[in-house]
């Protein structure tokens, strides 16, 4: 009896899409090595951004071919008509936004402020998915965010000497807007695309912004050397093609809470990585936070079990 009892229990839990979430993780994988590779490279960062784009476009023309082959043989030209171009759009330029002023705010303000207020973006994701879309958000899925946001101002540090708003830190604020922007927006043109489609459409745009931004910012804009070159084709293919695609693929498949969890482990995974490339320590309060940040991931999968 008791075992008709748990089952029928289990039942009626909602389940958590199991391909969702491993496309998700493995896309904060990804994602985690763009501040390691970019610290390689020899061009300016909003150059940097956009080789970074403009490498990933010709792999995603092929994934947007196949993926549109197995759904029935939409050309490629017929992306402009589709439905959720707009949004697809927006995507794109929220994320050149994000890009940015995230590296314009690195110079004015503290690495652990700038970490804080960026990564209150998908949070913000959730609130406005809430707001706008009507998302329903699940209580464990609540507390599980709570505890995340509490393992990001651990491990951000930005506890320790107070918090304050200066140029740098409104700099910072515009990034986190613009990435939680660009996470709705993601959620509305997956509602009506393929992951593909929407990720090719939205890196598009994304690389046009950073063009302008680029040309207006100065500097260096050619990778001079082999190791630039191989910096930025490395940047395209794990952060772009495989972060953000697969990242549009657990967007389109999961509720945005779970996503804003899991995006928020990606800052300790960098830190993860940096003390094996560059031999960067981890601090305690690296460690603390992101075991819970850990923990919280986790939580999500209860109702995979």
């Amino acid at each position: 009896m008791s075992d008709i009892t748990s089952t029928s229990r289990a039942a009626s839990l909602p389940v958590v899409d199991s391909v969702g979430l491993g496309a998700m993780i493995a896309a904060v994988l990804a994602i985690a090595w763009s501040p390691i590779l970019a610290r390689f490279s020899d061009v300016a960062p909003a150059a940097t951004a956009f080789w970074r784009l403009m490498f990933s476009l010709p792999v995603l023309v092929l994934w947007a071919r196949a993926e549109a082959g197995r759904a029935g043989g939409q050309p490629l030209a017929s992306l402009l008509s589709r439905p959720g171009l707009i949004a697809a759009v927006l995507a794109g330029i929220a994320f050149s936004g994000d890009l940015a002023f995230y590296h314009a705010a690195l110079p004015l303000t503290s690495v652990a402020n700038a970490s804080f207020i960026s990564n209150l973006a998908p949070v913000a994701s959730v609130v406005a998915g809430f707001v706008l879309l009507r998302d329903r958000i699940r209580p464990l899925v609540l507390l599980a965010l709570g505890i995340a946001l509490i393992g990001v101002v651990i491990t951000s540090g930005a506890y320790h000497g107070g918090f304050s708003m200066g140029r740098g830190d409104l700099l910072a604020t515009a990034a986190g807007f613009s990435y939680a922007f660009y996470l709705v927006a993601l959620r509305v043109a997956r509602s009506s695309r393929l992951a593909a489609d929407v990720t090719l459409v939205s890196t598009s745009a994304a690389a046009i912004g950073l063009l302008a931004i680029a040309l207006v910012e100065g500097g260096t804009f050619l990778p001079h050397t082999l190791q630039g070159w191989a910096v930025v084709v490395g940047l395209g293919l794990i952060c772009q093609v495989l972060g953000q695609g697969l990242s549009a693929v657990g967007i389109g498949r999961l509720p945005a809470g779970i996503v804003a969890i899991i995006l928020l482990s990606h800052p300790i995974l960098s830190a993860i990585i940096a003390y094996f490339v560059f031999g960067e320590a981890l601090s305690l309060d690296q460690l603390v936070g992101g075991l819970l940040i850990l923990g919280a991931v986790m939580m999500t999968r209860i109702n995979m079990k």
